[in-house]
């Protein structure tokens, strides 16, 4: 059968909300899980797993009438999904009296549940959250009813307050693939096995890394599963290397350039390192309104000789200011930020 596997949806966040350049993304979390339906259809894919954390918190009766209406138009697919610990069933959650198309099964039971699916010989083992933490072990203790169906356990967590598990437990126990979300990076835990499916789109700037779901063919010949990228937008690392020789003007150019190479619709975590022409500062507001940059960090250190500096100024106010520093064996990232602030406002009156 085909599967998709996909997790951590998070409907209803507003990544970089404050930022002017992002106010669409929250409807761009949407447009995501719209053409993740569009795509499960047209593939004709037998089973879409959700892995919780469909919503980024409690969702609306209106959005949960939006999800089910495009889960009614697969002419093929069951959905099974569970909810994880951003949507929680609270005690007036929607979640609880909702009625779903015929093509959802919600594992909505506080432990584990079983629905079978005979047409497909298909057993999917799974339950949801009904508090924000859970550290209960719930999936190192799982049996199977019957090895001969394809059994698959649904699964939300993998930290210690959440739903924590034995990877080796887990290996050992007769399901067939463990489809899991929670953790955004994502990644097999082991190959065509144990998969921690990761966002589908970056919800906030620390989702680095590819993003997308998982699908194959999963039977009891064998299980194939891939990764298949498809997020609108990334977080990326942007790192530029200045020199003595770089203005303002050149280093705005460099960040331009890297970003229609790596995608204009990405969101940058931009860090400047390397040396500078001491007279020059790179001002964060200037930079950041280039767009798509979600945070500044500037590690750079002005092109002049310390030693040097400290000698030539031993008798004067620049070098009893340096002398503080210059005394100490290291300096850490915040002291040698002073240093070089104080050595500027005495230099040029900065």
């Amino acid at each position: 059968m085909r599967v998709i596997h996909a997790a951590d949806l998070h409907l209803g966040a507003v990544p970089e909300k404050d930022a002017p350049w992002a106010e669409n993304r929250g409807r761009e979390l949407w447009e995501t899980f719209e053409r993740l339906i569009e795509y499960t259809e047209q593939t004709q894919t037998d089973v879409l797993l959700i892995a919780g954390d469909m919503f980024h918190r409690q969702p609306l009766l209106r959005e949960l009438k939006e999800v089910n209406y495009l889960f009614s138009g697969l002419t093929r697919t069951k959905v099974v999904l569970i909810a994880g610990n951003h949507d929680y069933i609270k005690q007036d959650s929607y979640y609880r009296s909702f009625e779903w198309c015929r093509q959802v099964t919600f594992l909505k039971s506080t432990g584990i549940e079983r629905k079978d699916f005979p047409e497909l010989n298909l057993s999917v083992y799974g339950g949801s959250y009904y508090a924000k933490e859970d550290a209960e072990s719930v999936y190192n203790r799982i049996a199977v009813a019957d090895e001969r169906r394809v059994n698959i356990l649904l699964g939300h967590g993998g930290d210690a307050k959440h739903r924590p598990y034995d990877l080796f437990k887990l290996q050992e126990s007769a399901f067939d693939y463990i489809a899991l979300g929670h953790i955004h990076k994502g990644g097999e835990l082991l190959k065509n096995r144990i998969v921690q499916a990761g966002c589908l789109e970056p919800a906030d700037r620390t989702d680095t890394g590819p993003k997308g779901f998982y699908e194959g063919e999963i039977s009891k010949s064998g299980v194939h599963m891939e990764f298949v990228p498809f997020a609108r937008r990334l977080y990326l690392p942007l790192d530029i290397n200045v020199t003595p020789e770089d203005t303002v003007l050149s280093v705005k150019e460099q960040i331009r350039k890297r970003q229609e190479a790596e995608g204009r619709e990405n969101m940058y975590s931009l860090v400047l390192k390397g040396q500078r022409d001491q007279v020059i500062q790179f001002p964060a507001e200037e930079l950041m309104r280039i767009g798509n940059i979600c945070s500044l960090e500037d590690r750079t250190q002005p092109d002049y000789d310390l030693e040097e500096l400290y000698r030539s100024n031993q008798n004067n106010v620049l070098g009893w200011y340096m002398k503080e520093f210059m005394q100490k064996t290291e300096l850490g990232e915040t002291e040698l930020q002073a240093l070089h602030y104080g050595i500027r406002a005495l230099t040029y009156g900065e």
